[in-house]
């Protein structure tokens, strides 16, 4: 019985020390708080622009609603599978925010809805390309710097798409992060500039081209 139990030791003592103390201990508040910010804008963005998909009353945002939906599901399958990885709980449902963004886009119809979905969408993103930035400087995981990386390149991707629209409004952008995981005036400043940036040349290309019926 005292073998038994001494074998029972050893397994679990080769077990702890096959499993590095410190293999999460890189994963900080930033990294969290990317990988839930991410899982609840897939929470009501995806389902929202499978509406557009199929409720835009223009071909563009049905398009893009599409395109926008697919990505979603896409992002939130990876930010799912690292969460449980690096052991981060994740939400089962958006903020009550988010909810009354998709409420007023779900009550409203033909050009309203369209417009609704493409700066709301719009909005959403750019609040969250900060974060994806930072974080993509700023973690010392190299698997979430991948994620951080992929985030950021969907965000573009989907900030240009949403202008492709032809009716996004310059302003729309203009929103402050909200909830925790907060970055400092630093982080938000250079989040900021970077979303002004991309998203200025981005529309201004739009317009250049006249994008409004061209498939991104």
């Amino acid at each position: 019985m005292i073998y038994r139990l001494l074998g029972v030791v050893i397994g679990c003592m080769v077990i702890w020390v096959g499993t590095p103390a410190d293999a999460f201990a890189e994963i900080d508040s930033h990294d969290r708080d990317l990988l839930v910010r991410v899982r609840q804008a897939g929470l009501w963005e995806g389902p929202v622009s499978r509406q557009a998909e199929q409720r835009g009353s223009a071909r563009r945002v049905r398009e893009v609603g599409r395109e926008l939906a697919d990505d979603h599901d896409r992002l939130d399958a990876q930010a799912r599978a690292l969460a449980s990885k690096v052991r981060v709980e994740l939400p089962d449902e958006p903020t009550e925010e988010q909810r009354s963004w998709a409420d007023e886009i779900t009550g409203a119809t033909g050009a309203d809805f369209d417009r609704l979905y493409v700066n709301r969408a719009r909005a959403a993103h750019g609040s969250i390309f900060g974060l994806a930035s930072h974080v993509r400087a700023a973690t010392l995981d190299d698997e979430m710097r991948s994620f951080a990386q992929t985030a950021v390149d969907t965000v573009m991707r989907h900030m240009t798409l949403l202008e492709s629209t032809g009716i996004a409004e310059t302003t729309s952008l203009m929103v402050v992060p909200a909830g925790g995981g907060e970055l400092d005036g630093g982080d938000i400043a250079l989040g900021m500039l970077m979303v002004g940036i991309a998203g200025g040349a981005t529309f201004g290309l739009v317009r250049v081209l006249g994008a409004p019926g061209r498939r991104a």
